[in-house]
């Protein structure tokens, strides 16, 4: 009998355990619930049917024996040679031990395990890895929302199936990768296999990711909605803090109340200084999008490089004379920059910040190139037929003709330059946006409620069985 060990924590709890559930009776495969704290064992327990036998695992109150710090590092050696990894890479994907990373979100609140020593933070992650790789061992299949390197990387040396399911960016469609990052054998087989039969595909008009454009029009930046957030805070850290119930050694209390007002401030002053079409009708336009710090899309899947300050500097100092760089702030990162920031970006001679208000589309179509390290922005300009410069190693849409990778300013230098003296065709377009879509559309599935139950406590069933179909209609070699 296959195991499959499923991981729930803060997100979609409720569609993790009807998919642990429905894996039980429909396969019959033996189950375990792998909860990442106290609350989601709870939950799981209280709302799994009564027939089910899954097993349910306190993913925190796993004891690991480390008697001594000599053991650790001895651990900690080991895990570096078996998996051809290094700790402190390890560490900067991690949003509280790699804190210090963070350096374009001087504001980000503090959190505690980020004043750790290298000694503590190493034992916090040996401890992590050890206890994965007894947990994992025992599944043929794992099942999570997110990739984790740590978790992907155990699954690979005990060659174990893994399958993440994420946002294919492209209306609420969603699909399950099968790698560490958001790619999949599957959509990357499809991509290269459209670029070569582009002609004899459909145009396909496409469609905005609904979840993220649901969120960046929830933003308020007036003080009234600053109060209101704030006294929200105050209220649900304080009982936190009197139930006893905040996670140990996260953000302090009342750590995020003065980004709440921090995100009104700054986003007067990025509006005041501030650029729109009309300013820059003399000039040819770069297009980049800041990044949401600290998240998923830049540390974890761009592990390598994620400064986007550095990145703004390379094609800065790269660009003629007629060419100016427009950098968009993303809606929700006004509350963890400092001013500072901004101003350095404006004190760049060829470098000018949208006004906020105008929407990221508008300054694609407007634009001559567009550049991103892991962000939509990228899939967007691909399907709006503009050459993109990327920066994320490990983006989908790098295997299209019209994406240029680089990874340092000589790459750059020369990607502008070559997109500058010889652009793409228009067939080198048209062959890219096809290509994109259609690998999109096939290698994903429609579940609009999704992007709804992100927070959910009930048990999912309707979503989790269309998910699991679609895993299984994607992997039949592993779900016979």
């Amino acid at each position: 009998m296959d195991k499959i060990g499923v991981y729930v924590a803060t997100e979609q709890k409720g569609f993790l355990i009807a998919l642990a559930y429905q894996f039980e009776k429909k396969f019959n495969f033996k189950v375990t619930i792998i909860a990442s704290d106290k609350y989601v064992y709870r939950l799981a327990k209280k709302i799994l049917p009564s027939d089910s036998e899954i097993v349910v695992i306190n993913y925190n109150k796993l004891l690991v024996d480390m008697e001594n710090f000599a053991s650790i590092f001895q651990e900690a050696k080991r895990i570096e040679d078996d998996y051809g990894v290094k700790l402190s890479m390890l560490m900067s994907e991690d949003r509280a031990l790699g804190q210090g990373y963070l350096s374009n979100v001087q504001k980000v609140p503090g959190i505690k395990r980020a004043w750790w020593s290298h000694e503590k933070k190493t034992r916090e992650i040996v401890i992590d890895i050890v206890k994965k790789e007894k947990l994992f061992k025992q599944f043929n299949i794992a099942i999570q929302i997110w990739p984790n390197k740590i978790s992907t990387m155990i699954y690979q040396k005990f060659d174990i199936a893994y399958f993440s399911l994420i946002p294919i960016k492209f209306g609420d469609r969603v699909f399950w990768s099968d790698n560490e990052f958001i790619t999949g054998s599957r959509y990357i087989d499809r991509l290269n296999k459209y670029k070569v039969i582009c002609d004899n595909k459909d145009t396909i008009e496409y469609e905005i990711n609904r979840r993220t454009e649901k969120i960046n029009k929830s933003a308020k930046y007036t003080y009234i909605a600053a109060v209101n957030k704030a006294i929200k805070i105050i209220i649900n850290d304080s009982k936190n803090f009197i139930r006893g119930i905040n996670k140990k050694d996260s953000y302090y209390y009342l750590g995020w109340l003065p980004s709440v007002f921090r995100s009104v401030h700054n986003y007067n002053y990025v509006k005041k200084n501030s650029v729109t079409f009309d300013n820059l009708s003399e000039y040819k336009v770069i297009f980049l999008t800041l990044h949401m710090e600290p998240e998923v899309a830049l540390q974890s899947l761009s592990p390598e490089f994620n400064n986007s300050m550095e990145i703004i500097t390379w094609i800065s100092k790269s660009l003629p004379v007629n060419y100016i760089i427009v950098v968009k702030e993303q809606a929700n990162s006004y509350a963890v920059r400092s001013k500072w920031y901004y101003k350095q970006l404006i004190k760049m001679p060829n470098v000018v910040l949208s006004h906020p208000d105008l929407h990221s589309w508008k300054w694609i179509k407007f634009s001559d190139i567009v550049a991103t390290i892991t962000g939509t922005v990228g899939q967007e300009a691909v399907h709006f037929e503009k050459p993109v410069i990327s920066f994320g190693r490990h983006q989908v849409i790098n295997h299209l003709p019209t994406v240029y990778y680089a990874s340092n300013y000589s790459e750059t230098n020369k990607v502008i330059n070559r997109i500058i003296q010889n652009p793409p065709s228009k067939n080198d377009y048209s062959k890219s946006r096809v290509a994109l879509s259609n690998a999109q559309l096939e290698s994903s599935i429609d579940i609009p409620e999704y992007k709804n139950t992100f927070k959910s406590v009930n048990l999912e069933t309707s979503m989790a069985s269309k998910a699991l179909s679609h895993l299984v209609s994607e992997y039949p070699n592993i779900f016979k």
